[in-house]
């Protein structure tokens, strides 16, 4: 199984499947989020990138680059590209209410606008950096545990900042818990890559 099979997998997620994706370079993350939320728009479905690797402008010319019509798409309502700082940690807080709220309301205006439904994709490094570790699984669990938003959504972690100067001990139990936030698990790195299913 290899990065192929990842793309055809996230072109066809369903309302409520939540993956997480471990990568190793922002090519292939860009290249299986991009296809993820490509597909969602061209199936008529409004799209949320929530960006702490890489900024907003960045996002918006990378997705420029592969195809996706940014400028028309935000036009409409249909695709939001934003920063971490205005969705997972504002004003240096977490509160998951409060991001399951800019969820609902995101599906609302987009189902407002005339899509069918909202695929997001999320880029979780911003945790790590904040060491907000214990509020990332937090979050993670009621993402998967008590989603009552009807949306796809991708969690994306670099290989590398999960890593970074983390004890053997906390890294194995950390790695568990999000993994078994999940349903189903994407991987790709330099020399392999898969899916396992959790559920």
């Amino acid at each position: 199984m290899g990065k192929a099979e990842i793309l055809d997998f996230v072109k066809t997620m369903h309302v409520k499947d939540h993956a997480i994706l471990f990568y190793s370079n922002s090519q292939d993350k860009r290249e299986i989020l991009f296809t993820y939320l490509k597909a969602g728009l061209d199936a008529g479905e409004a799209a949320i990138y929530v960006a702490s690797d890489e900024s907003t402008h960045e996002i918006a010319q990378a997705m420029k680059d592969f195809g996706i019509n940014v400028d028309q798409y935000k036009g409409t309502h249909g695709l939001k590209i934003v920063d971490y700082q205005e969705w997972y940690i504002i004003n240096g807080e977490f509160d998951v209410g409060r991001i399951f709220s800019l969820w609902e309301r995101s599906l609302k205006e987009a189902l407002t606008a005339g899509y069918k439904g909202l695929r997001a994709a999320g880029e979780m490094s911003c945790f790590f950096k904040h060491h907000m570790l214990n509020e990332l699984v937090v979050y993670e669990r009621a993402l998967h545990r008590e989603l009552e938003v009807p949306m796809e959504a991708i969690c994306a972690y670099d290989d590398s900042i999960v890593l970074r100067g983390m004890e053997e001990d906390r890294y194995l139990k950390l790695y568990l818990d999000l993994i078994t936030a999940h349903g189903t698990i994407l991987f790709v790195g330099p020399e392999e890559a898969g899916i396992v299913r959790t559920v």
